[in-house]
């Protein structure tokens, strides 16, 4: 074992990327890295206890580059055939399947290596991917994503592992790749597409990293203990995020919400508000990939902002304020208008809401009755109208004590924190536009029963979600 592959596995083996007996699916392009990379798994396959037969190579045909990838196919395969290694190729027209998935040519590809290996590793029931990112593929990853104005995730680079990915060359750069290869007297494949400089990450690569080098030939080496650093701060804040998201109200009946409380939201720093809204965003959106600062400043914002305002995310996602909440929703929130009379005993359905149950009992005053949100009791000889279960109207009031004094309905909503979303098909008794009883959360005193009454309506209601008749 020389300096290179010691080196390799110091690092292997302090990021536990293999364990003794694990099979390995290797991606080879035929390029310096995964050549590089194939090369000292092989050295290292005694001492990592990797099985005779615990490595199978896969190689990726892009559909592009015409000969040129050709022969690189044709070069893998003998490479693997010399090393005595199981070689495994697929082919695909990248282009096209970018066109269809919407994708960049350089997204595509990645997608679908990272398909075949993964299918490869459940056919043959093997363990692990290896691919060959460096300290080099770090640097530029980090720049790449400061230009595009990456937050802390971003600056973390290339992670040893992810899942059942490994990166046993993360601790090594380009330069010592090719100085390896070398020494041994391997040859590689040049990719002629690296070199054009219409890529971003080749204009990182060519043009900007040497300059860098020129000023500080460790900047790589700094750039990767940057990576480093970053990766553990983002760990431990996304711990303590994980852990504020332990106390989020979800609901999944009728879509994904997440609510957050402001009071909670408020004890913690700017830093940790943003990632805590950015793990909700993430639960409800069912991905992170279009989520911006932008987006998670803009939310973030509504803790310090008056209930009612709202932001609209990617994927139909929208954050609204509603009082000390901070709520987080795919939901396409509908008002469902219904009107009907109460006539006769029995159920009545109130759509998408819940049922009202109606009943007439003669009534003896003994005490007064309990109260209870959701079975209320009408003196029935106080009933000077028609009665009706329908959604809130402009104009509506409702008595608030003995003496007749009234409020308006809207006010009894803001009073109660009720969240604007919910009052316009929030479920009320009326008379006219009296309001007899807005249901769950406010009963009129005009319709108390007293020591005159002799005959009650009964009314019980049962529903879902925040008018639960269990709550009684």
């Amino acid at each position: 074992m020389n300096l290179f592959e010691q080196k390799v596995y110091n690092y292997i083996q302090s990021h536990a990327l293999i364990e003794p007996g694990n099979r390995l699916v290797v991606g080879v392009s035929g390029g310096a890295d995964s050549v590089c990379l194939l090369c000292v798994l092989k050295a290292l396959m005694p001492v990592l206890q990797i099985p005779s037969q615990g490595i199978v190579v896969v190689h990726v045909h892009h559909g592009i580059r015409g000969a040129e990838a050709d022969h690189d196919a044709v070069f893998t395969k003998t490479l693997c055939e010399r090393l005595g290694f199981l070689y495994q190729e697929y082919q695909k027209d990248i282009p096209a399947y970018a066109k269809r998935l919407g994708l960049s040519v350089e997204e595509a590809g990645r997608e679908y290596r990272y398909q075949c290996m993964e299918e490869l590793v459940m056919q043959l029931k093997f363990d692990k991917i290896a691919v060959a990112h460096n300290q080099d593929d770090v640097a530029e990853t980090v720049l790449f994503h400061m230009m595009r104005g990456s937050g802390l995730n971003g600056l973390a680079g290339i992670a040893a592992s992810r899942g059942n990915i490994i990166r046993p060359l993360l601790g090594v750069s380009r330069m010592e790749i090719e100085a390896y290869l070398a020494d041994c007297g391997q040859d590689f494949c040049q990719d002629s597409t690296n070199t054009e400089l219409t890529y971003a990450r080749n204009k990182i690569r060519h043009s900007i990293l040497p300059v860098m080098k020129e000023l500080n030939g460790r900047v790589v080496e700094h750039i990767c203990q940057l990576a480093q650093d970053a990766a553990q701060s983002y760990e431990y804040i996304h711990a303590q995020a994980l852990e504020q998201c332990d106390s989020m109200e979800k609901e999944d009946a009728f879509g994904r919400t997440v609510t957050l409380s402001v009071a909670e939201l408020y004890k913690v720093g700017p830093v940790l508000q943003e990632h805590i809204v950015w793990e909700a965003i993430g639960q409800v959106a069912l991905c992170k990939k279009d989520i911006t600062r932008r987006h998670i400043q803009a939310v973030a914002a509504l803790i310090y902002q008056d209930s009612g305002s709202s932001v609209q995310l990617p994927y139909g996602i929208h954050a609204r304020r509603n009082y000390g909440e901070l709520i987080v929703s795919d939901k396409v929130q509908t008002m469902n208008d219904y009107r009907f009379t109460i006539a006769r005993e029995g159920d009545y359905e109130v759509p998408e809401q819940g049922t009202l149950s109606v009943s007439i009992e003669d009534f003896i005053f003994t005490a007064p009755i309990p109260k209870k949100a959701y079975t209320k009791f009408i003196d029935y000889a106080k009933i000077k109208g028609t009665l009706c279960v329908r959604t809130p109207e402009d104009g509506d009031y409702i008595v608030i004590d003995t003496d007749g004094k009234t409020k308006k309905l809207s006010r009894v909503f803001i009073d109660a924190k009720v969240d604007r979303t919910k009052r316009a098909d929030w479920p009320v008794i009326a008379c006219g536009h009296e309001i007899v009883w807005v249901v769950g959360l406010r009963f009129s005193p005009a319709y108390h029963v007293d020591e005159q009454t002799n005959k009650v309506l009964k009314i019980q209601y049962e529903g879902k979600g925040d008018q639960d008749g269990t709550k009684d």
